[in-house]
């Protein structure tokens, strides 16, 4: 299915679908499974992005949507930011926004949280600047005043609108989910808590903010936790440098624990896509090898790690 096929039906059966009865109802897996699967076979790297969506939780979703999370920044649509398609009100259309996660936000915020979002978005866009030419900056109307959809109005950072009738060709709709993929990177990427942040580890230490950004950014990857169970789960629990198995010399508390090492040479990550493939882009090492392997100059080459350092020690 195509995404503009996916939309249309979307539009054209959602309303009616709502007059019926919510269970099993064949809309309500079209938009968990059909409509997703299509978008991420243009967002193309699933171990980096999901896409997930929802017709609702028992009853049908006012506003359903489709969101494509980055899992370096959210694993759930309820915090963090990401690209959501956003159905409105009366099914007369959909956008395609750069939004927030309201559950959070509502609670840290109460009363506050439309406000909160709004400031919120207005700095996101600040940070994008003149890379969101031509796009809807700040609150969109999806034809609501209270609920989720009322804060999704507030939340939205940029976005672009499709109405039902002149639905964009399927090589626009992709284009502008590429665009849109590429102002998230760009947040992602360039988030300020990557590099902002007040703890500093012991081999950050005397860096440059450029390169301090970028080994945290490394670090941000190999520590999330979805990614680094399936490293694990493909590689084993054995250090591929030194040999250490947790389990055979901690017994129990050993069991299942190694780390997930990302094999990007830290020079590429940014303004590369960063590609996120368990098999080919990591490896498995021990807190020891994985500490110092940050700190030699094979990064993205373990046997020359092992054969320099490991090897040679224990000759």
């Amino acid at each position: 299915m195509s995404i503009h096929a996916a939309l249309s039906l979307l539009l054209e059966e959602y309303a009616n679908a709502k007059s019926q009865a919510f269970a099993k109802n064949p809309m309500a897996d079209i938009l968990r499974v059909d409509i997703p699967n299509a978008i991420a076979a243009v967002v193309s790297d699933p171990f980096r992005y999901e896409v997930d969506g929802s017709p609702g939780k028992g009853r049908w979703a006012d506003i359903p949507w489709i969101a494509v999370l980055d899992r370096l920044k959210t694993e759930t649509a309820q915090q963090g930011y990401y690209l959501v398609y956003l159905v409105n009100d009366d099914c007369s259309g959909i956008y395609l926004s750069l939004n927030q996660g309201v559950t959070t936000v509502r609670q840290e915020y109460g009363a506050s949280t439309k406000h909160a979002l709004s400031t919120r978005a207005m700095d996101f866009a600040a940070r994008l600047g003149s890379l969101t030419k031509g796009l809807h900056c700040g609150p969109i109307d999806l034809g609501v005043k209270s609920g989720l959809g009322a804060d999704y109005q507030q939340g939205s950072i940029c976005a672009v609108f499709y109405p039902r009738t002149t639905l964009p060709t399927e090589e626009v709709l992709v284009a502008d989910l590429q665009r849109f993929l590429g102002l998230y990177r760009h947040l992602v990427e360039n988030e300020s808590s990557l590099y902002g942040r007040t703890e500093t580890e012991d081999d950050e230490v005397g860096l440059e903010p450029e390169n301090l950004k970028r080994l945290r950014e490394h670090k941000r990857i190999e520590r999330n936790r979805k990614l680094a169970q399936k490293v694990k789960k493909l590689h084993g629990y054995t250090c591929v440098a030194c040999g250490f198995n947790f389990l055979k010399t901690y017994g129990s508390i050993g069991a299942d624990f190694i780390e997930a090492h990302h094999l990007t040479p830290l020079s590429e990550l940014q303004g590369d896509v960063v590609h996120l493939d368990p098999r080919k882009d990591f490896s498995v090492l021990c807190s020891n090898c994985h500490r110092m392997i940050h700190r030699s100059e094979f990064v993205n080459r373990v046997e020359e790690f092992r054969a320099k350092y490991i090897v040679k020690v224990k000759a």
